[in-house]
């Protein structure tokens, strides 16, 4: 089955959605190829859309963007700050890719892919070749299954720039930050991995 890959997010029963992990905008052909043969629509982080400009503005997702309310949100690349993961709390599967294995997205993803965009997504979208795709029916919303999780004991702290949470419990690998590391025994130095913002624009937060 397929739909147009830019049928509204809203309106999608399928969204293949890309971050800054895709690098080069020549490499957005890899991200629209799976997004046809997943028969889902293009969607992608606030950066790739508002900074890169890879995407219209009303591509990205996330609290400040469009909301996804679909059965199938495969994450390209996407690190998983909190405002972006608004914007799918109510999928009701994800699937994360990222080459990272510490990526705050694996949190709140139902299946995890850790690798190279650049290898996965071709050996995806063979996989999900069934050649000359039939218009999709109306999207049957599936449930998600519930399952509670239990709260940190511990304040999380949001970018007041770009809504990334800081969680003690990943850290900052790709910035040297160890897991485990508290955010106020991070160095003075350290800025938000997402946008730059200085430490000081943090915002502490229990949700």
């Amino acid at each position: 089955m397929g739909i147009d890959i830019d049928t509204p997010i809203a309106n999608a029963e399928r969204v293949v959605s890309v971050g800054k992990g895709i690098g080069e905008k020549k490499n957005m052909k890899l991200i629209e190829e799976l997004a046809k043969q997943a028969g889902a629509a293009i969607g992608s982080s606030r950066p790739v859309a508002e900074s890169l400009q890879y995407l219209p503005i009303n591509r990205y997702v996330g609290m400040s963007g469009q909301k996804f309310n679909g059965n199938l949100y495969i994450a390209c690349g996407i690190s998983g700050a909190g405002q972006h993961l608004k914007g799918i709390k109510d999928a009701t599967t994800i699937v994360a890719i990222n080459k990272n294995a510490n990526a705050p997205i694996f949190k709140n993803a139902d299946y995890g892919i850790v690798g190279d965009l650049m290898e996965i997504l071709p050996l995806l979208s063979k996989a999900l070749d069934t050649g000359e795709k039939k218009p999709a029916p109306p999207m049957k919303k599936m449930k998600r299954p519930f399952m509670k999780k239990e709260a940190p004991s511990y304040m999380r702290h949001v970018c007041s720039g770009c809504g990334y949470e800081y969680d003690q419990m990943l850290g900052d690998v790709e910035n040297d930050i160890a897991a485990g590391t508290s955010f106020e025994k991070l160095p003075e130095e350290w800025v938000c991995p997402e946008c730059g913002e200085d430490k000081t624009q943090f915002i502490e937060t229990l949700d």
